[in-house]
């Protein structure tokens, strides 16, 4: 188990790294792959 914490410090980290608009465009495509999967099936 990682602590909580050390999970807020690499989430910082990532924000610093990746504008959030990119961010959140990597998370809708995700959410839409996901959903295209489950109609496949």
């Amino acid at each position: 188990m990682v602590p909580a914490i050390a999970e807020e410090a690499v989430d910082k980290a990532v924000v610093k790294d990746e504008p959030q608009g990119e961010r959140k465009d990597s998370k809708k495509i995700k959410k839409k792959s996901k959903k295209r999967s489950k109609s496949k099936k």
